[in-house]
Formats: C-alpha cells, sequence, structure tokens
C-alpha cells in the first residue's frame, strides 16, 4: 500500500525545468498580460501650413491683377463682336428694312407702279390724289407758289412732282426758303417737312447707297441744321416750337436704319458690359483710380441720350435748359435707343428665333415701348432664364418707360436713375 501511494503523488509532481525554460516562461506570460492591458494611443488629426499665408496687401495685388486680366479678356471679346457685328451689319440691315417694306411699301416700289402716263401721273409722281400738272413744272414755280402761300400748287408738286422739292435755288432748299420768309409761313414749312420725311422713310436700302442720293442727304442736312438756327433766332424767349423736332426727326431718319442699327449695338455693349460687370477691389495707395471708375462705369441711358443730341446744332445745345418740343423728342428717342438695345441683348441670349424690336417706330411715342411688351409678355419663360441682371433692366423698362402718368422727360430720368447710378 505504500508504494503506491507513493506512485501516485510522484505521478502529480511536475518535471523541474532548467533555468532558461523557467525565464522564457516569466517573459511570455508577462507579454501576454501587457497585450491585454496596454493599447497604442491614437494620434488626433492636427493638420499644420508647411507655409505661412502671403499678406494682406499681396493678396489684393493679386486680385488687381486678375481682375484686371479678366477686363482684358473681356474688352477682347467685346471687340471681336464689334467686328463680327460690323461684318454682319449689312445682313442686319436688310433684314430689318424687308420687314418695314412688307408693311409700309417703298418709294421705289411705288413709283414703279404707277408707269409714266398712267392715270396722268408721271414717273416722279407719288401717292397723292391732287390735280396732276399737264407739263413738269419748274423750280422757279415752286418758289414763286411759296411766296404766294399756294398751299394747292405746293401739294400738287408734292404728289407728283416731288424731285423739285429737292432742288436748290442759288444755295438755299426750299424749305430754308420758306422758313426764312417768317412765322406766316408755318404751314408751308410744315408740309414740305412732311414730305421730306415720307421720302426720307419709305426709301428702298439701296438708295441710301446712291451717290445721288448721298449728295441730296448732305445738301438736305445742311439746310436742316440752317433752319434750326434760323428757327431759334427768331424764337421769342420762353416760346417754343414743333417745327424744331421736326427738324432733328427728319435728319435723324435720313441716316437710314444703318445709323440706328449700329447705336442699338453700341448701347447693348454697354449693357452687356453692366450685366457681366465685375467687381474691381479698390485700388492701393498711389495707383491709378481713374480707370478702376471709368471700368466700373456704364451709363446706358446718357449715352443713348449723347448718340441722339450730336445732330442737335452747336446753337440748340446752347440754349439754356432746352427746348421744350426738341427736349421731349430727344428723350423719346434716347429712351426707344434704350428699350430695343435691352432687348437686343436679351434676344440674343434667349436665341430660339427671338426677333429684334423693328426700327419704323422709332422715336414715335409709346410705340416702341407697346411692342417691347408685347414681345416680352410672348418670351416671359425664356425671360426668366435670363442673367438676373439683364432681367431685372427688362423688368425697370417694362415698368418705367410706359407709365403713362408721367412725361416722357420724366420716364427717361427714372429708367435714368435705375439703370445709370
Amino acid at each position: 500500500m505504500t508504494s503506491s501511494a507513493d506512485d501516485g503523488s510522484h505521478a502529480s509532481v511536475p518535471s523541474p525545468q532548467s533555468p532558461r525554460q523557467s525565464r522564457n516562461r516569466v517573459a511570455s506570460s508577462d507579454t501576454a498580460g501587457t497585450r491585454g492591458t496596454l493599447r497604442s494611443p491614437r494620434l488626433q488629426s492636427s493638420p499644420i501650413l508647411l507655409h505661412p499665408l502671403p499678406a494682406t496687401a499681396s493678396l489684393n495685388k493679386e486680385s488687381i491683377y486678375a481682375s484686371e486680366l479678366e477686363l482684358d479678356k473681356q474688352t477682347r471679346q467685346v471687340h471681336r463682336e464689334r467686328q463680327l457685328a460690323e461684318a454682319l451689319k449689312d445682313q442686319l440691315y436688310s433684314v430689318e428694312r424687308a420687314k418695314v417694306r412688307e408693311e409700309q411699301g417703298t418709294w421705289s416700289t411705288t413709283l414703279q407702279t404707277q408707269p409714266n402716263g398712267q392715270d396722268g401721273r408721271s414717273r416722279t409722281g407719288s401717292w397723292g390724289k391732287s390735280k396732276p400738272f399737264n407739263h413738269p413744272p419748274q423750280a422757279y414755280e415752286l418758289y414763286k407758289a411759296i411766296d404766294e402761300h399756294n398751299i394747292d400748287f405746293i401739294m400738287r408738286m408734292r404728289d407728283h412732282q416731288f424731285d423739285t422739292l429737292l432742288q436748290k435755288n442759288g444755295n438755299e432748299f426750299p424749305i430754308l426758303y420758306a422758313t426764312r420768309l417768317g412765322n406766316q409761313w408755318g404751314d408751308v414749312v410744315i408740309l414740305l417737312v412732311g414730305a421730306l420725311s415720307r421720302y426720307v422713310n419709305h426709301l428702298d436700302p439701296e438708295d441710301f447707297e446712291k451717290k445721288e442720293t448721298l449728295r441730296t442727304f448732305k445738301a438736305l442736312r445742311a439746310n436742316l441744321k440752317l433752319a434750326i438756327d434760323h428757327t431759334l433766332l427768331h424764337l421769342p424767349p420762353g416760346h417754343s416750337t414743333n417745327l424744331l423736332s421736326s427738324y432733328l426727326q427728319v435728319l435723324i431718319m435720313s441716316e437710314g436704319d444703318s445709323f440706328l442699327l449700329k447705336s442699338i449695338y453700341e448701347v447693348s455693349l454697354t449693357l452687356r458690359t453692366k450685366v457681366n460687370s465685375v467687381t474691381i477691389p479698390a485700388p492701393v495707395a498711389g495707383e491709378d483710380q481713374s480707370r478702376s471708375e471709368s471700368q466700373s462705369k456704364a451709363m446706358p441711358v446718357k449715352q443713348s441720350e449723347d448718340i441722339i443730341r450730336k445732330f442737335c446744332t452747336k446753337e440748340l445745345r446752347g440754349v439754356k435748359g432746352g427746348v421744350g418740343d426738341v427736349e421731349e423728342y430727344i428723350a423719346n428717342a434716347a429712351l426707344d435707343l434704350v428699350i430695343m438695345s435691352s432687348w437686343s441683348l436679351a434676344a440674343g441670349q434667349m436665341g430660339g428665333g427671338v426677333e429684334n424690336l423693328p426700327t419704323h417706330t422709332f422715336a414715335r411715342d409709346l410705340r416702341t415701348h407697346s411692342l417691347f411688351v408685347e414681345a416680352y409678355e410672348s418670351n416671359i419663360s425664356s425671360i426668366a432664364k435670363l442673367n438676373p441682371r439683364l432681367k431685372r433692366i427688362l423688368d425697370i423698362l417694362k415698368d418705367l418707360a410706359g407709365d403713362s402718368k408721367k412725361s416722357v422727360r420724366g420716364r427717361l430720368e427714372d429708367v435714368r436713375i435705375a439703370l445709370d447710378t
């Protein structure tokens, strides 16, 4: 029994280990305990700049430089567009005049439909219903009729011998001759101005390029300006006359649609600059500020008014406060020019066959604004997608330019405050 007990106790005792094995066992147990209790600390994100930020003055210089580069880019783009527009001017001119010819007819077409000898009319006959001449009258007969205040004879000359109204006696046209006779011949002057206006308004586009027409226009403009100055000379202080605005209207009409289309394009460029204007930082000390001021100011209303005023003579521009009827016409023409230019810019952005406003309603009360409102309402869905600044300009013109409760000068001033300031 004693031997069996000894055997059992001997079996439960582990075998002795060498010192090296003991050390390895202790090290392994320490490593396992450390892994269970210790973890590597997590590093928090803390980004830093490898280089410091530039100074504020340096940032200002870079922003000004970038703005000048952008402005130069836009200027070159405008220049390219101007060249393209000049190349397409003749085509646009033909399209505009074609619509007018369809609506009103032309002078040359009317003459072609009235051959010589038909209904007793000559090839120089017009649309009048007065009695024709058996023999073509001479120029001196017209001047004699003006002296005698013979309205019937002058109307017959207008209807059947219009060319005579453009013939000079010495150095004067009949219209200047009648103007110098005095206020009692005012109805004669009005009749002659109306005849010239109708003649100019119904010329074919090719007629404006003829040397004969150009020579006639050159002399006619000179005489109309002399008539303006003569009327001003004999105009009592504080008085006005419709003749001055009529003279100015014929002067502008004699330039043809090419002048109006060119003016619309120039004003639309100013409007585009205003719509796409870039805010330029204030220049640093010592830098030329006039350049920045000129770049940031776009005044389409003033530009339009200046374009119309250049047709006024020096004496007319020198009248303090202006002449009532002339100022009314200038305001009407300038306002229409802004409306046509704004819609031209919008139509180019909308695309889809949106047409420009016709030119035959230019400076004719509220006719241009009425057509503008019709075009606006017809394309209101496309207008909503325009540049917000351009849409705001159209809304201003729609609301302010047609306010019938104000005079045309009052409407122009409202638009000027909204667009030029």
